[in-house]
């Protein structure tokens, strides 16, 4: 076998010459958040006035490294809050107005994303609108 072919031998067998060569995508990992930053654990929901700014907190890594995507959102839509952005991993949101049910939680949702085919989807505490006091 001339030598050129036995080089290209080695590499095919041992996957460095072939585009069938393939590294399985990591799904990113949520490892702080999504919450309001510095809210406190609690089991029965975080409560807060209207019209209060809440820094939200999320950290997220990715073991490819990928560049990371974000879409917040709330859950129910309205009453709607006000995020600073949707896109960013850490953006403020804006307290609405008390839904008609006072008993009624609100939740904020993030779908991350790794841009190669990794999504997740993260969720805040439940989050409770007090009026805001005159």
């Amino acid at each position: 076998m001339p030598r050129s072919r036995s080089f290209l031998f080695v590499l095919l067998a041992l996957g460095l010459g072939s585009a069938g060569c393939y590294s399985p995508n990591h799904q990113p990992v949520i490892t702080a958040g999504p919450r309001p930053l510095g809210s406190p654990s609690t089991p029965g929901g975080l409560k807060f006035e209207e019209g209060t700014v809440i820094q939200l907190q999320l950290e997220v890594t990715d073991q490819d490294e990928d560049e990371i995507f974000f879409r917040w959102s709330q859950v129910p839509a309205n009453p709607a809050g006000a995020f600073s952005s949707t896109s960013i991993a850490t953006p403020t949101w804006t307290v609405p107005s008390p839904p008609e049910d006072p008993n009624q939680a609100l939740h904020l949702y993030v779908e991350v994303e790794d841009g190669n085919g990794g999504v997740l989807l993260g969720q805040s505490p439940a989050i409770y609108v007090l009026p805001k006091q005159q």
